[in-house]
């Protein structure tokens, strides 16, 4: 009797909890808005990301040039300089990381806003260290500056379990600033008041 190997499947299911999840993702893309999303580890999160940029890349088209709707990277782990974020943020728009950051860092903002990133999609954010974080403020502040009709979405996806909430401590954030998704799928998604979108420095 011969065995047969069974071709692996590696496409994207559309899960409950898939839903969900790209449902916060796709709104802070359309609203420009800022999210801190967690999720059980293991639910699906990376996957859902994926999907969601390369559907926003296949709507972008190649018409006027190639274009990054949404842009997603995972944060660098056990490297807290901004380089090491900024360096991930140029090989996802295909660029690479030669030459000194400091010249390297407005040439990203530039690429940002050329390449027409309307999101961006930080997983594993809990890697994140504080001058990341300061990096990525300065990012948006640069392109709103630069293109004021064109503010920039932020997610931080993270893991958590419970009634723990990853990265609160760092932005002194109330529990309602953060979207909880469930993986159980009888579950319904705590989708919890949010920030309004984010429109530049206050005065």
């Amino acid at each position: 009797m011969t065995i047969r190997n069974l071709p692996l499947f590696d496409g994207f299911i559309e899960t409950p909890f898939e839903r969900r999840f790209q449902g916060l993702l796709r709104r802070a893309w359309l609203q420009r808005s800022w999210h801190v999303i967690v999720a059980e580890p293991g639910s699906g999160k990376t996957m859902g990301i994926g999907d969601l940029r390369d559907e926003a890349a296949r709507q972008a088209g190649m018409v006027g040039g190639r274009r990054y709707p949404v842009l997603a990277v995972t944060a660098p782990k056990n490297d807290p300089r901004e380089a090491a974020l900024g360096n991930l943020l140029l090989g996802a728009l295909g660029v690479g990381s030669r030459g000194r950051w400091s010249e390297r860092k407005y040439v990203l903002y530039d690429l940002l806003g050329q390449y027409g990133v309307e999101c961006l999609i930080c997983d594993d954010a809990h890697d994140l260290s504080m001058p990341h974080l300061i990096f990525l403020k300065e990012v948006t502040d640069h392109l709103f500056l630069a293109y004021p009709s064109h503010p920039l979405g932020l997610c931080l996806v993270t893991a958590g379990r419970g009634a723990s909430i990853p990265l609160k401590d760092v932005f002194g954030q109330e529990d309602d600033d953060v979207d909880a998704v469930p993986a159980t799928p009888g579950l319904q998604p705590a989708v919890l008041p949010r920030r309004q979108p984010y429109r530049g420095r206050s005065p």
